[in-house]
């Protein structure tokens, strides 16, 4: 029996501690959120892995796609290039951040 993981289209949120612009999706049944801001630049992927952040390709189809280094080294995949969330923010959620009043 074979089965197939789930991959959703990413939605556009917001990171309820740091309040960050975050795309989120399910990548083969893997859940990922990244930065929703592109990184500009193959320094700037390259400085997000050695921080030990994944990237991903987000494609046409509106997809998140992790980028491990056969993908990087192909470079087929077509759309733009954003690293997994960091969180900057509080390392504690409050009321305020569970229920959205921020």
């Amino acid at each position: 029996m074979i089965q197939h993981l789930t991959s959703t289209s990413a939605t556009e949120t917001r990171c309820p501690r740091c309040r960050t612009a975050l795309l989120t999706a399910l990548d083969d049944g893997i859940p990922a959120r990244v930065n929703a801001t592109p990184l500009p630049d193959r320094q700037a992927e390259i400085t997000a892995l050695i921080n030990g952040q994944w990237t991903y390709t987000l494609t046409r189809n509106q997809h998140l796609v992790i980028r491990d280094a056969e993908r990087i080294t192909a470079d087929t995949l077509q759309g733009t290039i954003h690293a997994e969330h960091t969180c900057t923010g509080p390392t504690q959620l409050t009321l305020d951040d569970l229920i959205g009043n921020k």
